[in-house]
């Protein structure tokens, strides 16, 4: 048996404190705040496919960006990284994601898996 790792994407910004700007804090409130651009974005999930992690979880929020949509941006910048996309199942109807694409037809190499 292996260990897999995986990594997290900050959708929301990203800084050098552990806690900032993410996950509710407001931005700027706990130091520097680096933006989501898909420029930063795409590094960390070209440096995280080099360094041998399996998947990042792309998480979803009020205050992060729209979870399926970074997540077929990243497709394009990576070739083998997997993507885990977060949804919050209380706030969606219940058949709606039995009803979404399969991974592999949201992308060509079938990258993205949906997690509850």
């Amino acid at each position: 048996m292996s260990l897999r790792f995986h990594w997290f994407l900050p959708t929301n910004g990203d800084g050098r404190d552990i806690v900032g700007g993410g996950h509710g804090v407001a931005t700027g409130a706990a130091g520097a705040i680096r933006p989501a651009s898909l420029a930063y974005l795409g590094q960390i999930a070209r440096s995280a496919e080099q360094l041998g992690f399996e998947a990042a979880l792309t998480p979803t929020g009020a205050w992060c960006e729209d979870a399926w949509l970074a997540t077929a941006m990243l497709t394009e910048v990576t070739e083998r990284l997997k993507f885990l996309v977060a949804f919050r199942p209380g706030l969606i109807s219940r058949p709606c994601p039995r009803r979404w694409p399969r991974p592999s037809s949201v992308t060509p190499r079938g990258a993205c898996c949906s997690t509850s």
